[in-house]
């Protein structure tokens, strides 16, 4: 064993379980030591976290990770970080959720306090959460009086959530209501969400707004420290991450890896990155081509000859045909104007990589395609389309196939797709709409905890 890899299994390996959270619960803690302080006000648990033994190590199990190669494509290695493992969520939100849920058991532990986690979300926090939530419960982690999970989505993505003990038995329902806001704008369930946990201070129960970016840097270190540890660093190849993102929360945690590696001389290859985002938020793309050009993108869309879509040939780094300008791909990315552009805009900057924008009509074009290369990969796509759920996938391998055809790649060896959701159409595990409660404003999201 070499220096560095002794140092990696000081300082970040920690067991030789599948679960990255059980193996790399070194690494974690690391990282949470590392983390700036929280500008957020309110209750969140201390980054402190359970000891580990079998019955958090079963709670932790999900939590898993697969590094698969997809082909090639323009003379480029495409590799896959699948992230999917859990199969009760198919999002990788689950390694950030499981650490929250030990987080705030580990609280109620140490002080008595009851601990409501309340998050708005596009549906992939929430459904995340709420399985963390259901697992600690049904292992006998905590108990229901203690530990609570409140979530609010808007209405439209009421589909992503799953049936498990919180939907199906009535008292862990009414404890642990799903929340769906039917307005207009999907991102007011954040403004609603911070209204109710400023109206909370005070309550005999913590109520912790999760969605602190804190919460999953820590939890996405370890796809730097999995792929440290199982992919081949010794040929010098430069890769370049490529996320289908809303925030980008999971690159700049991968990033946090890095950097916690980085901090005990762990060498690393730092890769570029490529965002991958559709039309109806495409904020961070702009941010970063405005940096990079001197001035925002212009783009000026033309309807076809026959009127059945709408073409582009100003920026190779936005569709060059889609149905709907203002298109709404995949409502799991419903953020205006992320905080976060600046910083992935700067990592950008230094370290390479650019952004592109995919629609529906060029993820339908390239399906057999995606379908095929994901195949290779392990990762089984639908035969038809219409039995996704989800489209972040696809719009990543679209993003990196159409990005390659525009050479707008440079010096750059192998990409690696960080696979972070696809869903499945399936009715007999999605929760009844009666299983859910329409809220409007924080008085009804109070009135639905039962305040």
């Amino acid at each position: 064993m070499n220096t560095q890899d002794k140092v990696f299994a000081e300082k970040i390996r920690t067991t030789d379980a599948q679960s990255l959270i059980s193996r790399y619960y070194a690494g974690i803690e690391e990282a949470a030591r590392r983390l700036p302080p929280s500008a957020s006000a309110g209750f969140a648990p201390a980054f402190s976290f359970p000891k580990l033994n079998d019955c958090w190590e079963e709670f932790f199990d999900v939590a898993q990770a697969r590094w698969a190669a997809m082909g090639s494509h323009a003379g480029m290695r495409l590799n896959l970080l699948d992230l999917m493992r859990n199969t009760a969520t198919r999002t990788t939100k689950t390694t950030a959720s499981l650490l929250m849920v030990a987080r705030a058991v580990h609280h109620i532990e140490e002080t008595g306090d009851p601990v409501l986690i309340f998050t708005p979300s596009s549906g992939n926090k929430a459904i995340a959460l709420r399985d963390a939530v259901a697992r600690a419960l049904r292992l006998g982690l905590a108990t229901p009086d203690k530990l609570r999970v409140v979530t609010l989505t808007p209405a439209s993505t009421l589909y992503k959530f799953r049936r498990n003990i919180l939907t199906e038995d009535e008292e862990l329902r009414a404890l642990n209501p799903i929340l769906v806001y039917s307005g207009p704008e999907a991102g007011a369930v954040k403004e609603i969400g911070r209204s109710f946990t400023d109206a909370a201070a005070g309550r005999p129960v913590r109520v912790w707004y999760s969605l602190d970016i804190g919460n999953y840097k820590i939890a996405d270190s370890c796809r730097a420290f999995y792929e440290h540890e199982f992919t081949d660093l010794s040929d010098r190849h430069r890769r370049l991450h490529a996320h289908a993102v809303s925030s980008a929360y999971g690159l700049l945690g991968y990033q946090h890896g890095l950097d916690t590696m980085a901090a005990f001389g762990i060498p690393h290859p730092q890769p570029g990155f490529l965002l991958v985002q559709h039309l109806a938020t495409s904020d961070m793309v702009r941010h970063c081509l405005s940096e990079q050009l001197g001035e925002p993108p212009s783009v000026s869309w033309k309807l076809t000859p026959h009127q059945e879509s709408f073409s582009q040939h100003d920026s190779p780094h936005f569709p060059q045909s889609t149905w709907d300008p203002g298109e709404n791909l995949e409502p799991t990315f419903y953020t205006q104007a992320p905080p976060t552009a600046p910083q992935m805009t700067s990592l950008i900057a230094r370290h390479g990589g650019t952004g592109i924008v995919v629609s529906l009509q060029e993820c339908l074009q390239r399906y057999g395609e995606v379908r095929h290369l994901l195949g290779q990969a392990g990762c089984q796509v639908p035969a038809d389309p219409r039995r996704l759920d989800e489209w972040s996938l696809v719009m990543g391998v679209t993003g990196i196939l159409n990005a390659l055809d525009r050479d707008l790649i440079h010096e750059i060896d192998q990409v690696v797709l960080h696979a972070s959701g696809m869903y499945l159409s399936d009715a007999d595990q999605t929760p009844d709409r009666s299983q859910a409660r329409v809220v409007s404003s924080a008085d009804d999201v109070a009135a639905a905890v039962g305040w």
